[in-house]
């Protein structure tokens, strides 16, 4: 009886140690599951980064493709969630990844650097047309035609306004004044006219120094130009691009930093310009807010600016701060600061071109 209970006291141990043989089993196997299904987080949680150089923004380098991962993402022109968003993605799309740090991948659309959270994105393959466009590149490279680097320049406004009335756009029935003599700062009397036309003086002579052929619609202050016959000098130029500088003006004095303007994508004068123009903008954003610090206020589209609506090459308008905003209008007026903005907006105008 004795032996009998001592069997089957040792069978039942048999049993429990199977068991929890059998559940340990299976619990691993469960971790290395999950293992293969974590999506993408921040470098120092999943990627090994001690082989990878850093660039001077602190952003470990690569050259690999991420996938958007939810409904809508912002996709951003600087990383931080205070900066403009530039585009907004669905879930699903690959993107070519140049960088990643803590907090934020950088990523490239249309041709520029974006930046989006981390945790929107997972690392995925390369999609197959990748390596095909590669080998195109190559390819064609040598053939390649550059965009000719020619640039108008126009200093907006002028000292005396004209009267005139115009069209605002071809074939529009609606006018508008010819010109006008800008705003005038708040705090130091500034007068827009001509700080615009030392900003577009300024920004002549930094292109001209990097091999850039550039125009400027007037190079003084006493001149009777409408905004109609500034973008005709544009388009008689042949020159690629044309560029407005322009300083800003809002009843929230509050407000500081740079904006750019470009026609709708659907405007009924040029709307075949409407990519190129944002495009342009967009880097000049980027170079300009770069270099200053100044705060990006993104791109503003409109059908209701002349020289915009009578342009017929690519066109944006560059605000370069608020004449409302007694510090923008000190910076505007500081000439190291100046030397800054308009580093950075040359900047911008070379990613735009290379």
């Amino acid at each position: 009886m004795k032996r009998k209970n001592y069997i089957i006291v040792v069978f039942a141990l048999c049993l429990i140690l199977t068991s929890c043989g059998g559940k340990n089993d299976k619990k691993k196997k469960n971790d290395a599951t999950s293992t293969e299904t974590v999506p993408y987080q921040p470098a120092t949680e999943t990627e090994a980064t001690t082989e990878l150089p850093k660039d001077e923004d602190g952003f470990y380098i690569t050259n690999d493709y991420v996938m958007t991962v939810g409904d809508t993402i912002n996709v951003r022109v600087s990383p931080s969630t205070d900066a403009s968003i530039y585009s907004l993605l669905g879930g699903g799309e690959v993107l070519n990844r140049t960088g990643y740090n803590d907090e934020w991948t950088r990523v490239i659309l249309d041709n520029t650097n974006f930046y989006i959270h981390s945790e929107l994105v997972e690392i995925t393959d390369a999609p197959p047309e990748a390596m095909t466009e590669e080998i195109e590149d190559e390819a064609s490279e040598t053939d390649a035609v550059k965009l000719e680097k020619k640039i108008v320049i126009d200093a907006a406004n002028q000292t005396n306004p004209n009267m005139t009335q115009e069209a605002i756009g071809p074939g529009s029935e609606e006018t508008k004044q010819g010109a006008t003599t800008g705003n005038t700062g708040a705090t130091l009397d500034t007068k827009e006219y001509e700080l615009n036309l030392i900003y577009a003086e300024a920004l002549k002579a930094e292109l001209e120094k990097r091999g850039y052929e550039v125009t400027i619609t007037r190079t003084e202050n006493e001149v009777d130009l409408t905004n109609q016959e500034r973008a005709q000098i544009a388009n008689n130029s042949g020159a690629t691009t044309f560029i407005r500088i322009q300083m800003n003006y809002s009843a929230n004095s509050e407000l500081s930093g740079v904006m750019a303007l470009t026609m709708t994508n659907d405007s009924p004068y040029n709307a075949s310009l409407h990519d190129d123009s944002y495009k342009l903008a967009t880097r000049i954003l980027q170079g300009a807010t770069e270099k200053t610090g100044a705060i990006n206020h993104g791109i503003y589209e409109s059908n209701q600016i002349t020289a915009v609506n009578w342009s017929n090459i690519p066109v944006t308008v560059i605000y370069v701060g608020y004449l409302s905003n007694s510090q923008d209008e000190t910076n505007l007026l500081d000439e190291n600061y100046r030397k800054d903005m308009i580093e950075g907006i040359a900047d911008g105008i070379d990613y735009f071109y290379n």
